[in-house]
């Protein structure tokens, strides 16, 4: 083998492991990548699944709420129903005591 010899395969392994970094750099750059954008949709995806399990929750809070409610309304509208009732069946004794009240 010849100096020329010796110098061109130098320069083709030189010129290979150049070809080898870049190929490299582009990969680990690809790698990087691919990684950044798993990421990043791994974290949209939990956004959105905590979202979705907020609003769930919410929902079900206002439905039990709102069933509270319902009870309470229907048991205020019972003792309502009794105070108008009572007042009812009290108004001519009232009404009674008033009148005599005036006349003494």
């Amino acid at each position: 083998m010849g100096r020329d010899d010796i110098l061109r395969a130098v320069k083709e392994a030189e010129a290979s492991a150049e070809k080898t970094i870049v190929d490299a750099r582009e990969k680990a750059s690809r790698i990087l990548s691919d990684a950044r954008s798993a990421a990043t949709e791994s974290i949209n995806s939990g956004r959105r699944e905590t979202e979705a399990s907020a609003q769930s929750n919410l929902q079900a809070a206002r439905d039990s709420a709102s069933g509270e409610a319902a009870k309470v309304k229907k048991s205020g509208s019972g003792a309502l129903s009794d105070v108008h009732s009572n007042a009812e069946s009290n108004r001519d004794a009232a009404i009674s005591l008033v009148l005599d009240a005036i006349r003494n």
